[in-house]
């Protein structure tokens, strides 16, 4: 809906300071965010695309499915990670889930990624918190089922990365090549459906830390 875009693009306006040259020195006011709703831990950006939203941690992991970031009913939701994942985004592997909307609003862009031309120039996405930015490159985009146990909360970003190798749709070499120097790497999997409502395929779009810059605030 056009309210919810233009509520985003609200937000945006205010709690966001670009950088046109590079993302990793965008800044991201989350003393503004956390005082609209404490779940508020990260924001995420995708360079050329309208993924370009905070990212909640509700006390399920249901909670955010639909609901918008002041709380309230939204069939689109927000964009959301597990209740358990650490509030620091810490975690080796972290998922990160949004609804696919046939407008392209929420995680809907991400199905563009299928198409290997649209991933070579959209190579990568930002995650933000409070303490530190940080650059992934995106490894590798693939189809699954949601009861892949990639989903269990507990595999690890290395296990997963041994996983990436043997499915993949789109890949980009390079940073898979280079996975022995990564292994240590956080992964981030941003997560959607794929195809219409209801459907248990899930579409990941997967990357990798390769830049970190620390905040001190």
């Amino acid at each position: 809906s056009i309210d919810t875009k233009e509520k985003n693009k609200a937000i945006r306006e205010v709690v966001v300071t670009e950088d046109e040259n590079n993302p990793l020195n965008r800044k991201i006011d989350f003393h503004k965010l956390k005082n609209e709703n404490k779940d508020i831990m990260a924001w995420i950006y995708i360079p050329g695309t309208t993924v370009d939203y905070p990212i909640l941690i509700g006390d399920t992991n249901e909670e955010y499915l639909y609901k918008d970031l002041e709380g309230n009913y939204n069939p689109l939701g927000s964009i959301f990670t597990y209740a358990n994942t650490k509030k620091d985004f810490s975690d080796s592997h972290v998922k990160i889930f949004g609804h696919n909307m046939k407008e392209f609003q929420m995680f809907g862009e991400l199905r563009k990624f299928l198409n290997v031309d649209y991933m070579e120039e959209h190579k990568k996405f930002y995650i933000y918190t409070d303490r530190k930015t940080i650059e992934c490159g995106i490894v590798s985009i693939f189809i699954t089922n949601e009861n892949d146990s990639i989903f269990g909360n507990t595999s690890s970003g290395i296990d997963f990365l041994t996983t990436l190798a043997e499915r993949n749709v789109n890949s980009n070499y390079d940073l898979l090549n280079n996975m022995e120097k990564l292994s240590d790497s956080q992964v981030f999997s941003l997560v959607t459906c794929n195809g219409v409502e209801g459907t248990t395929e899930r579409l990941l779009v997967n990357g990798i830390a390769v830049k970190e810059k620390i905040l001190f605030n």
